[in-house]
């Protein structure tokens, strides 16, 4: 759950500070080692990155609806990388990179505020989850004296936990 949001933050931060080395460099030295570093740690970010970003799309996002949602989001993105090459000649390749700096450092941002949002959902979720297996286990418990203790079925606690989905889900 939240370890696959955590991981992804801490994988943008480094693919934003690695570009942004690499910009530095560009800009002013030129250093060959420099720029060799901050390319591969960019291109392990980047390994990480597919099978993270798809983990997550089949997460939050519904079947029905993904290549929908997905394509809707390209269109910025393209819009993006049309008017960076467009302006290329004026940016320099410095001024490209930095675009994709401030690009990767909005990513690390949008990235930390989901998991902000997962894991206050979590909090949330797990208050509910003790509040209604205790209103079961206590509605069972005292429900008729005479009867003895009974205990909550996994079945019980599984409707508990559809329930919680269901009001969270959208």
């Amino acid at each position: 759950g939240i370890f696959l949001e955590r991981q992804g933050t801490r994988m943008l931060l480094i693919a934003a500070l690695s570009m942004a080395m690499t910009t530095h460099i560009v800009a002013t030295s030129m250093d060959i080692a420099g720029l060799i570093m901050g390319f591969f740690a960019f291109e392990a970010c980047v390994g990480m990155y597919f099978p993270m970003i798809g983990t997550m799309r089949s997460k939050y996002l519904p079947d029905s609806h993904r290549s929908v949602i997905m394509s809707l989001y390209a269109i910025p993105l393209n819009v993006l990388v049309v008017s960076v090459f467009l302006f290329a000649g004026r940016l320099g390749t410095a001024g490209a990179f930095a675009v994709t700096t401030v690009a990767l450092a909005a990513a690390t941002i949008c990235m930390i505020l989901l998991r902000r949002r997962r894991s206050q959902e979590a909090r949330r979720n797990l208050k509910r989850l003790g509040s209604a297996f205790r209103k079961t286990y206590y509605a069972k418990a005292f429900s008729n004296k005479a009867r003895p203790r009974t205990r909550i079925t996994n079945s019980s606690m599984i409707e508990v936990v559809k329930s919680m989905r269901m009001s969270v889900a959208y």
